[in-house]
């Protein structure tokens, strides 16, 4: 359970919920057997995300340099003996494996629009963190897109097709996930440095990102304001903005705390709320369009 971070699964949870339920409004379709292959697979995949994260941590160094807090720096399970690095690399690998399999048995039902989505994923779990995460300004545009990927796949498996619906699905997903990284990595800036990870909170500095997390987190809602407007999304879906208050307090927060670590954990707890609820409240909103 800790080296799989089960406490951050819920993500994965969510944001299948929106892409299942965005195919439900499009396009009157749900296959339960279906989307519950899709969720055991993203749930996989994140799983082995979260893995392979503290293992090339765990080689790197930087679990062990790292000031934990509830939602970031990662767990001190191989630091401090608990489990042997061979073990977590096997357990990583199991669960590659079997979203693998989960993988092969949609690509047989339907290889594109599928193939790149999974190809992405399957690059992003083996090189983020040895190779993604130390080239300059890219960890958090891979980790988010990444889950936005998740949120379209699983939308493309029953809709069996990419089009607005999907896309308005990807677009806030990946944004509140790459934020929910980028926030993640302001307490971490000087472990970080030392394991050659190169993101943009260490290449601008907090107070300049800090401005970055505001204007990326007013951009999530204003994307789906508009796929509301553009008829890409049932007005329902505006529920989702309900989260807006919780927002401003996170944006207050960080800007004025961003170089002060344990005053600046709160918004790292309100920024995971808002991600959560976010996606959830997005599909919501697409289940009660579908039968309005």
């Amino acid at each position: 359970m800790l080296i799989i971070r089960a406490n951050f699964l819920l993500l994965t949870v969510v944001i299948v919920a929106a892409g299942l339920s965005a195919s439900l409004y499009a396009h009157g379709v749900f296959n339960p057997f279906e989307a519950f292959l899709v969720l055991i697979g993203a749930l996989l995949t994140h799983m082995a995300v979260n893995v392979f994260n503290n293992y090339f941590d765990y080689r790197s160094k930087i679990d062990a340099r790292t000031d934990k807090t509830p939602f970031s720096g990662g767990v001190d399970i191989l630091v401090e003996g608990k489990m042997k690095p061979s073990v977590a690399f096997g357990v990583g690998l199991l669960c590659l494996i079997g979203a693998a399999v989960v993988g092969v048995y949609f690509l047989t039902r339907l290889f594109y629009p599928l193939f790149p989505i999974l190809l992405y994923g399957l690059v992003a779990i083996c090189f983020y963190t040895p190779v993604l995460s130390k080239i300059h300004a890219l960890s958090e545009i891979v980790a988010g897109t990444g889950f936005g990927l998740m949120g379209l796949g699983a939308y493309v498996t029953q809709a069996r097709v990419v089009d607005a619906t999907g896309v308005a699905v990807f677009v806030p997903v990946s944004i509140l996930v790459g934020l929910l990284l980028f926030l993640n990595e302001f307490p971490d800036v000087e472990a970080d440095k030392t394991a050659g990870r190169r993101h943009v909170v260490i290449l601008l500095g907090r107070r300049r990102s800090a401005w970055i997390y505001v204007i990326f987190l007013g951009a999530t809602y204003l994307s789906i304001f508009l796929a509301v407007v553009m008829r890409a999304v049932p007005l329902a879906v505006l529920v989702s903005l309900l989260t807006a208050p919780i927002a401003y307090k996170a944006m207050r927060t960080v800007l004025k705390n961003c170089d002060r670590v344990p005053e600046l954990v709160p918004a790292l707890g309100l920024n995971v709320t808002i991600i959560l609820a976010t996606i959830a409240l997005l599909a919501a909103g697409f289940l009660i369009g579908s039968y309005l």
